[in-house]
């Protein structure tokens, strides 16, 4: 399926407004403020369609810009962790303003599954690190003088899995499922990966976001998923997620 940059840009605004960053639109882009009172403007160019942002300081000293550019870089990646955001660049100067900006180029694989390909031949670091943690847990009960089995709640199971992966694992795990890029059970999966920082904010994300799961398309991709689910670090959310639209006896 064709994405237009429209899509693209209403993803990276979705992003926005499911953050910590207020979003505000202005005649055809929008205005992202940060609590640490720096703004950025993101706007698509006329003349090639690229997804721009744009930053303007102020601040003279050219060292203090510089960190001032560079927290800034940081706070775009953490919100928009599915897009690649080049370096700024100053784009203008004059009057005591500096003007900066950069690329954000959106990863392919949110919009076409088809193109991820998982390799058979190569080895997978992320799930080679699982075996090699899984092994030194077992080796940790074994040199115990006393045999213990330790039991993790749902929540802190689903913690655990998720604290494994990183945001392309989730991109592709998500395709492989053929949730559509845009849907609403993709977006809800997205915004709890990104919460999944303690059991107390875990829960409530699930919460907040199973109640946005209304429609009859919502409940369908969300039974579907809970059936193909290829993932292993995804079953314990998705389960929870299930759970709270359904209820904890639905089959």
């Amino acid at each position: 399926m064709n994405q237009t940059i429209n899509d693209k840009v209403s993803i990276i605004r979705e992003s926005f407004q499911s953050g910590a960053a207020d979003l505000l639109e202005v005649s055809g882009s929008f205005r992202v403020d940060f609590g640490s009172g720096q703004t950025v403007y993101i706007y698509v160019e006329t003349y090639d369609h690229a997804i721009t942002a744009r930053f303007e300081s102020k601040e003279a000293d050219s060292d203090k810009r510089q960190d001032e550019i560079d927290k800034l870089r940081a706070a775009l990646v953490k919100e928009i962790r599915f897009a690649d955001i080049s370096e700024f660049h100053e784009a203008q100067s004059g009057s005591g303003r500096f003007v900066y900006t950069a690329s954000v180029r959106m990863d392919e694989s949110v919009f076409f599954h088809e193109t991820i390909v998982i390799g058979t031949d190569a080895p997978d670091i992320k799930a080679v690190s699982l075996v090699e943690g899984e092994d030194e847990r077992i080796a940790d009960v074994l040199d115990s003088d006393t045999e213990s089995t330790i039991s993790l709640s749902p929540v802190e199971e689903a913690i655990e899995k998720l604290e494994t992966v990183d945001a392309k694992m989730l991109r592709q795990s998500l395709d492989m499922m053929n949730l559509k890029r845009s849907g609403n059970v993709r977006m809800a999966l997205t915004r709890i990966f990104r919460s999944a920082l303690g059991a107390a904010e875990l829960t409530l994300s699930i919460h907040n976001e199973a109640i946005k799961l209304i429609s009859q398309n919502d409940h369908e991709d969300l039974r579907m998923i809970k059936i193909i689910n290829a993932a292993e670090f995804l079953e314990p959310v998705i389960g929870l997620l299930y759970e709270e639209v359904f209820g904890k006896n639905s089959e």
